[in-house]
């Protein structure tokens, strides 16, 4: 199993994606911007994985200066959506692709990013596809938002609930290109790598209150659908019920703790 594959879990999904994933802080723009400060303006980019465009369209309204943004999607569904909630942004476009074979010219973008999307790729190819892509000296950025199960006794139980139900899941593991799920440690494959220069890690803890339904909502958009597809949705309904009764508020809000872990590194000179 691979990515053109695995992309397949969001299938029918891209609705409840975009209404329920999650945003960025707005610090990512302010650490891009002081990353990138001392090169050429940002004028083109690239986003990869793009899904429905929730961190497309952030970067364009937080980065004036880029006048062109292509969104690389796999997915059908998420990149009608992505058409569809961006229609009125201008310079934003979106095209059909794979991370390993990225449909831009050489040294077109001053900018790649991968927001929450870089754990399914081939990253090996995808960082030489990066590479091919970026003008010299070009920013790569990959950032990945993740549950602090370890600070909240809610993700915890959130990620023994799907410990049990999910095959093969396990917390601090995401979603790979091979079907399965993995290690995803950015920082050290860049660092790894003679390709990649100046490299740079921020971890931005964030807080998140939603109601009960909107959080039914977010279990809705991602892998959750594999435990339904295995167990069927009533058994897992059950168990979103009872997570949720153990740690929902007297008004029916629930508080999602959130770590942005963001990476840059510069493409060769």
């Amino acid at each position: 199993m691979n990515e053109r594959v695995t992309w397949q879990l969001y299938n029918g999904a891209a609705l409840d994606y975009d209404e329920y994933r999650p945003r960025y802080p707005h610090v990512v723009f302010d650490i891009l911007t002081n990353y990138h400060s001392a090169l050429a303006p940002l004028r083109s980019a690239a986003d990869i994985g793009a899904g429905t465009g929730i961190f497309s369209r952030q970067l364009m309204a937080s980065m004036p200066s880029i006048e062109r943004l292509t969104c690389i999607e796999p997915n059908c569904d998420m990149a009608a959506v992505a058409k569809e909630r961006s229609a009125t942004v201008r310079g934003l476009d979106v095209l059909a692709g794979f991370a390993e074979n990225l449909p831009l010219t050489d040294h077109s973008c001053e900018l790649v990013t991968a927001a929450t999307a870089a754990n399914w790729f081939d990253r090996p190819i995808f960082y030489q596809e990066a590479a091919r892509v970026l003008k010299p000296s070009g920013t790569l950025l990959l950032l990945q938002n993740k549950h602090r199960h370890e600070e909240s006794t809610f993700l915890d139980d959130f990620a023994s609930l799907q410990e049990r139900y999910i095959p093969g899941f396990c917390r601090d593991h995401y979603s790979d290109f091979w079907g399965g799920y993995g290690k995803a440690d950015f920082e050290a494959e860049l660092r790894s790598s003679h390709d990649w220069a100046a490299v740079e890690r921020h971890n931005l803890k964030w807080r998140q209150t939603i109601t009960a339904e909107q959080f039914r909502g977010y279990c809705q958009s991602g892998h959750i659908k594999t435990a339904i597809a295995k167990f069927g949705a009533a058994t897992i309904a059950r168990e979103l019920d009872a997570l949720l009764d153990r740690h929902q508020d007297a008004s029916g809000y629930v508080t999602v703790d959130w770590l942005t872990d963001l990476v840059l590194s510069r493409a060769p000179p």
